[in-house]
């Protein structure tokens, strides 16, 4: 829809023409990226889902309960992020001379590889999302995926999206919280988990109900978000940095690498492997934002402020400069900086087995 409104204008889009050829498609985290968001979402009414955003901010922190803010949040975000970033949400290395559909592509490999999974395999990714990485596995591996998630618009959405890859007879979708799942003890070979524990907040138990769900000598994997031993809570810049993030997206704090291994011990898991996926020669996660330029843009002065001459003309609708700063701005930068300091990593491999 971008490119055929673009086109229809001779001028702006011989121009776009042009600027797609040089910095690629715009479901691919580039600057086009943004015009692609503003086309798509100039009717939403982003006064609206703020009013909703802050509602859960305070209730979580008032009760410690997270999932309604997540569940508020990825009623807009999940279709925003995916014109922004196509199916691929999650960070990976950046491999020097791939692009970044090509960085997923390798990466799928190798989440096989640490999972171990196979033809036949009965095995559950929780907190899918849309499901991609399921059906991922599913067309490396020959395995039968089960993608567990609490949002309606990700069932109908992925379960869409599974038969058009033509997967139906090895995936499915089913609706659920992975703190208490629908399923009997011991029904996975194998469970796995990207980027989905950083919204708990009992990660105690989220890990026992993983472990509870997958048979003896299946594997559970984790890749997360976490924070590094060089976060000092007392510094400022860490502390705003960490609280930015899980404000923006209404999640918890970030967990540390040490509670994901407290966690699985108390579960019974034995570790095997724990992998940083960006030791040296890889591109750090974060630099999907900095080699095509979008991480410099959001944090432009000037862009900034024609956001907000936009929403001021009315191009853009009411709270759209409130809502890019919120969530288009933050937490992206923050990925950035915080991975710039160190104090952040995205890309930490870890797996379990259960005895």
């Amino acid at each position: 829809r971008l490119w055929s409104l673009c086109c229809s204008i001779p001028i702006l889009g011989g121009l776009l023409r042009s600027l797609q050829g040089a910095l690629g498609s715009t479901d691919d985290q580039n600057i086009l990226s943004l015009f692609a968001i503003f086309l798509e979402y100039r009717n939403c009414d982003f006064k609206e889902f703020l009013r909703g955003h802050r509602e859960c901010l305070q209730k979580s922190a008032e009760t410690g309960d997270y999932v309604p803010g997540v569940c508020h949040y990825y009623r807009l975000m999940s279709g925003l992020i995916t014109v922004a970033s196509g199916p691929h949400w999650h960070f990976v290395p950046m491999t020097p001379g791939l692009s970044r559909k090509e960085c997923h592509e390798k990466f799928f490999h190798t989440l096989v590889k640490f999972l171990g999974s196979k033809a036949g395999d009965k095995v559950l990714e929780i907190g899918c999302g849309y499901g991609e990485l399921g059906r991922q596995v599913a067309r490396i591996s020959g395995a039968n995926t089960t993608g567990l998630t609490m949002a309606n618009e990700e069932i109908e959405g992925g379960t869409e999206r599974t038969k058009k890859a033509g997967l139906q007879d090895q995936c499915q979708m089913v609706q659920g919280n992975y703190h208490k799942m629908p399923f009997a003890d011991a029904s996975f070979d194998h469970v796995f988990g990207v980027y989905t524990l950083k919204y708990s907040a009992d990660l105690d138990l989220a890990i026992a109900e993983a472990a509870r769900v997958l048979r003896p000598g299946g594997r559970f994997l984790s890749y997360e978000i976490i924070t590094t031993d060089l976060y000092d809570p007392k510094n400022e810049m860490h502390r705003s940095c960490i609280f930015t993030i899980s404000s923006s997206t209404c999640m918890p704090p970030l967990w540390p690498a040490q509670a994901f291994r407290d966690a699985a011990k108390k579960a019974g898991l034995r570790m095997k492997e724990e992998v940083d996926l960006c030791s040296p020669p890889e591109g750090q996660w974060y630099s999907c934002f900095t080699r095509t330029g979008s991480y410099y843009v959001i944090k432009s002065s000037i862009v900034r402020r024609l956001v907000g001459l936009a929403e001021a003309l009315c191009i853009m609708p009411p709270g759209f400069a409130e809502f890019y700063d919120t969530f288009l701005v933050h937490p992206a930068a923050d990925f950035v900086e915080g991975g710039r300091l160190g104090i952040i990593k995205g890309a930490v491999m870890m797996v379990w087995e259960k005895p």
